[in-house]
């Protein structure tokens, strides 16, 4: 029996949606593409103060995070099947509603299990609008454009790490964590309204009729796909990268030097910036090169800059120091991710929603797990963040090494390049 889409050509001549990203369309699309850093980075300044009202430990607090990432990974697997299947919209606006709802109860949380419990259920509904969003670029782009559509969408969405870890030391200066979470909701609501006014980018005569059976052998064709795994893999190990940075840095910065929330919230901002600027700069260097020449650049440096990172965190070295390593980091971590992405999505016109998810759970799923191990690990959370970093950024980079998918099957249709 063959999975959903395996009889049917992977690539039209031409998107069938031919838009362009600019105005309310790309507003829209990278608001939904920034649900992840949103739901994750608006609340890291204050993990101190949940932990004292709920009468817990930091550390504990992290669990709160890995549930949101668990969600936000697992949730895509449903998605994009159904999004493949009833169009983008009506399974987006259903997640956007879940999504409100959760945030808003996080607000009247009376414990930690509560807490995390209903962070899993907002990164349910939040993980609507990263697969959906990813499979709204696939439907009206191709090619070379595919690339550079992912870039400036990442680009634009990482606007919201650069400002969410600074709204959310103002709003916890302000009033209190609890609030925090009413400023997630608000977000929230106003991407429901912009997708509203999105157009419908999957038409009907291009939907699946498939069930969730025969969805989930979708998944294991796509697993049995070297042009999928290959640059998958990539792109979860590169998350998962970020991912360690994302929860152990508030820990790091603001326990072991001192920092204060909205001084962190500055260090992140700035380390966000690192990040657009590593995507600014792969949009010129993809009109000379493709995608996965400079994949086979940016890993080998991040590894290298984690080692760097590492040995400066152990002899506690100055701040300025640990910072300028970590920019290195980001600049090319802001390549690497749209590359990746763009690579691993290219093949899959007809079942873009689907590549989408699993794509995503796999980002989401590594970035939950390692969550998880650093809040449950007793080693320094210097030692921790930077060796799981320096971990996954080696993996990335024996993957990228490998022949890709093109030059292991010759009988396999080479994807334009990127």
């Amino acid at each position: 029996m063959t999975a959903p889409g395996d009889d049917l050509p992977e690539e039209p001549d031409h998107p069938e949606t031919p838009l362009r990203l600019r105005g309310s369309l790309l507003a829209t699309l990278a608001a939904l593409s920034a649900f992840g850093p949103i739901s994750l980075d608006l609340y890291l300044p204050a993990f101190p103060s949940i932990a004292e009202s709920l009468g817990v430990s930091t550390g504990d607090v992290q669990m709160t995070f890995a549930a949101c990432l668990l969600g936000l990974g697992v949730g895509q697997l449903l998605y994009g099947p159904l999004s493949d299947r009833y169009g983008r919209k009506p399974p987006l606006i259903a997640g956007l509603i879940l999504y409100i709802v959760a945030s808003l109860l996080c607000a009247v949380a009376p414990s930690l299990a509560v807490l995390t419990g209903l962070r899993l259920v907002q990164g349910l509904g939040g993980c609507a609008g990263l697969v959906i969003a990813r499979a709204i670029v696939r439907d009206c782009f191709d090619g070379p454009a595919l690339a550079r559509s992912y870039s400036v969408i990442t680009s634009v969405a990482m606007l919201a790490p650069l400002i969410s870890p600074t709204i959310g030391a103002l709003v916890l200066r302000a009033v209190g964590w609890r609030e925090v979470f009413l400023v997630i909701a608000l977000f929230g609501a106003a991407c429901l309204v912009g997708t509203l006014m999105l157009p419908e980018t999957h038409p009907s005569h291009r939907r699946s009729d498939h069930g969730v059976q025969a969805a989930l052998r979708g998944y294991g064709s796509l697993l049995r796909r070297r042009d999928f795994v290959l640059p998958g893999g990539v792109a979860a190990l590169a998350s998962g990268t970020l991912m360690a940075y994302i929860s152990s840095s508030s820990v790091v910065f603001i326990t072991d030097y001192d920092v204060t929330p909205l001084g962190f919230a500055l260090i992140f901002a700035l380390m966000s910036l690192f990040f657009v600027s590593g995507v600014r700069l792969n949009l010129h260097l993809l009109q000379r090169r493709t995608a996965h020449s400079l994949l086979r650049i940016y890993l080998p440096v991040i590894a290298s800059g984690m080692a760097v990172t590492l040995v400066l965190l152990v002899v506690h070295a100055p701040l300025w120091s640990v910072l300028l390593a970590l920019a290195v980091v980001k600049v090319c971590l802001g390549g690497t991710l749209p590359n990746a992405t763009a690579e691993a999505m290219l093949p899959f016109a007809r079942r873009a929603g689907a590549a989408s998810a699993l794509l995503g759970t796999l980002q989401m799923g590594l970035g939950a797990v390692i969550a998880a191990l650093l809040a449950l690990l007793p080693w320094p959370p210097t030692v921790e963040m930077a060796g799981t970093m320096l971990v996954l950024s080696l993996g990335a980079s024996a993957l990228v090494a490998l022949p890709p998918a093109a030059a292991a099957d010759p009988g396999r249709a080479a994807p334009a390049p990127a």
